[in-house]
């Protein structure tokens, strides 16, 4: 004997009759209404409030990293590379 698959909401019950259901296609609906508009200013105040978050530790990395890459050509140079040997 075949077990025939049943779908959630189909049952078995009584078949209801007078309900009917519309519905859009989501692909039919103003997916971007508004984007432009609202869009742009939403995307500056997201930016801005997370620029705090973001940007000290940004910041900071670079000033050390800018500051070691400086320490590394001076050793890197005749001047650097005698003041190691005096070390």
């Amino acid at each position: 004997m075949a077990v025939k698959h049943v779908w959630w909401g189909h049952l078995g019950g009584p078949v209801q009759k007078g309900i009917v259901t519309y519905s859009i296609s989501p692909y039919q609906q103003r997916a971007f209404a508004g984007a432009i508009k609202h869009g742009v200013f939403n995307v500056f105040r997201r930016t801005i409030s997370q620029a705090p978050y973001v940007g000290v530790p940004v910041t900071l990395g670079y000033l050390i990293y800018y500051d070691r890459k400086k320490r590394h050509d001076f050793l890197a140079s005749k001047a650097g590379k005698e003041e190691l040997l005096k070390w």
